[in-house]
């Protein structure tokens, strides 16, 4: 396990935690290029994991990184300490090593096609996992800036680890680091773990757009399925609570932008949830609005998520009652006096004069 987990790590790794805008350089890119050499890169990593070249991964890794999964305690931020990490799980003198396997890595590019997101399900040594990633281009280098690595277990075992109270949000440490740029981003994500029709709105929006859940096979993507799951979501009063530190950042270009947080799930007739929820923004004028989620867990041991479980959202209003019978019947009393005061002024206009004596 451990050495699928440190394999993983690296295969997603890459990125910057700077608050300093950097500008892209070279001309804009055709989008479906820069979406098919986004796809290239991250092929090349897992070829390179699959033959045991750790050393040719450093050219395709920026000196930061930020990498959350797929256990509890992975969250890395240096190059450095993912090549320490792969270096320990592969041995290039071998005679066998890691198998990555994508299944077919889907990717969007940002406008000018400096930066993409995208998701990919795949196998590392006959094991399901999901990725979200968020990808720089600078000067036709691309680059791994950000990403989200979980195992996509039954969701029935998540049921069962639950009762053990063993689920706990993939790199719970999380990373204290959030880009003064993505303030927006930022306040969009946390007004939506309460209010979830905020990020429905978003998602709802784009044709693009992707919801990865937790379990294996829980995919949604597309206007018309995400605008269906996320009505049964909000209908069971789905809302969460930020267990951990917020992490976030723009994208060189300043297109994109990532938010992640640990966070605990709640809704009706569920167990609550410790998740990590990965969330990628795109820029819309000077907003922000959420185009895809990555809600993952990781399993541990029995007791591990007694923290995380103690961490609750609020309780839902709950929706304010009807007026009772009585007192929709019960006349206005103003209406009343208005009602009496009309009716006098009318008597003592039709009261006839006394005679003089």
């Amino acid at each position: 396990m451990r050495r699928l987990a440190l394999v993983l790590l690296v295969a997603a790794c890459g990125g910057s935690s700077s608050s300093k805008v950097a500008k892209p350089t070279g001309p804009e890119v055709d989008t479906k290029t820069a979406e098919s050499d986004a796809k290239g890169l991250l092929t090349e990593i897992y070829q390179s994991i699959s033959r045991g070249k750790s050393d040719s991964l450093f050219t395709l890794l920026n000196p930061k990184l930020a990498v959350f999964g797929p256990r509890k305690g992975d969250a890395l931020a240096t190059r450095e300490a993912a090549l320490v990490a792969l270096n320990a799980a592969v041995d290039p003198k071998a005679t066998s090593h890691v198998q990555v396997r994508g299944g077919s890595p889907s990717f969007v590019a940002s406008p000018g096609g400096h930066s993409a997101w995208g998701y990919d399900l795949i196998e590392v040594d006959g094991s399901s996992m999901a990725v979200l990633a968020v990808l720089s281009n600078d000067d036709d280098i691309w680059l791994v800036t950000a990403a989200a690595v979980a195992k996509t277990p039954a969701m029935r075992q998540v049921r069962a680890e639950l009762k053990k109270v063993a689920v706990v949000p993939p790199g719970a440490t999380g990373l204290a680091n959030v880009d003064a740029r993505a303030k927006g981003a930022v306040e969009r994500f946390e007004k939506g773990l309460l209010d979830q029709e905020v990020w429905g709105e978003d998602l709802a929006s784009r044709t693009e757009a992707i919801v990865i859940g937790p379990a294996s096979g829980d995919v949604t993507r597309g206007k018309k399925e995400i605008k269906k799951m996320w009505k049964k979501r909000v209908a069971a009063h789905t809302r969460e609570a930020a267990s951990g530190e917020v992490t976030a950042e723009v994208t060189a270009d300043n297109q994109l932008a990532w938010v992640t947080a640990p966070v605990t799930m709640v809704a009706d007739d569920e167990d609550p949830l410790p998740l990590r929820v990965f969330a990628v923004f795109e820029r819309s004028g000077d907003a922000w609005k959420m185009i895809a989620l990555h809600e993952a867990v990781a399993l541990d041991e029995p007791g591990a998520g007694a923290p995380f479980v103690k961490i609750l959202p609020p309780a839902p209003k709950p929706p304010e009652p009807p007026p009772k019978e009585e007192e929709a019947k019960k006349p206005d009393k103003h209406a009343k006096s208005a009602k009496s005061a009309k009716k006098t002024k009318k008597t003592k206009k039709k009261k006839k004069p006394a005679d003089d004596e």
